[in-house]
């Protein structure tokens, strides 16, 4: 009897299908409609959003479609109540395990001083909390418009900076 159970376990076994590895044709982990998100750096509300459908695959990465966060700034003058960096964009894709983001179509940046920035694609780095895009950018403000080849954002200090071919239109400049 003992010898029978054995050989069917033995037997059970063998036809146990195997765990294929993990393939691209695999399925998502997870997906989530009307996704609504908060992100933290330890104990610190870092972000907040909501996507259309966000999409968790099993590699760790994360897909948002209509995707909107919002960073907190930082340093608000003492009594004030501290403003938000938006940005929306079709898609957003990217790590929460390395804070590394992709965003791409229709990317919209508006920051609490009023400036809107207009790009077809950014990276977002978590770690420094800067957002960068080298396919061009239009950004109106309070003040004016302008249009760059690149530009770096840093949420930390809300500071722009624009690289390659920059055009500038300055409102209420005077002309001769």
């Amino acid at each position: 009897m003992p010898r029978t159970f054995l050989s069917l376990l033995a037997l059970l076994a063998a036809c146990t299908p195997k765990q294929a590895p993990e393939n691209a044709s695999a399925p998502p982990a997870v997906v989530m409609h009307g996704v609504r998100l908060r992100s933290y750096d330890g104990s610190t509300l870092s972000m907040t959003g909501e996507a259309e459908q966000a999409t968790w695959e099993r590699t760790g990465d994360l897909t948002a479609t209509r995707a909107t966060v919002r960073v907190p700034d930082k340093g608000a003058p003492s009594g004030q109540k501290a403003g938000s960096t938006t940005v929306y964009a079709k898609l957003m894709e990217g790590s929460p395990g390395t804070r590394q983001m992709v965003a791409s179509g229709d990317v919209e940046v508006r920051t609490s001083s009023g400036m809107v920035a207009l790009t077809p694609r950014a990276t977002y780095d978590g770690t420094q909390q800067v957002a960068r895009g080298t396919e061009g950018v239009v950004v109106t403000g309070p003040s004016g418009r302008m249009r760059a080849d690149s530009f770096s954002l840093s949420f930390a200090s809300g500071q722009f900076d624009f690289e390659g071919s920059v055009q500038t239109i300055v409102q209420g400049a005077a002309r001769d």
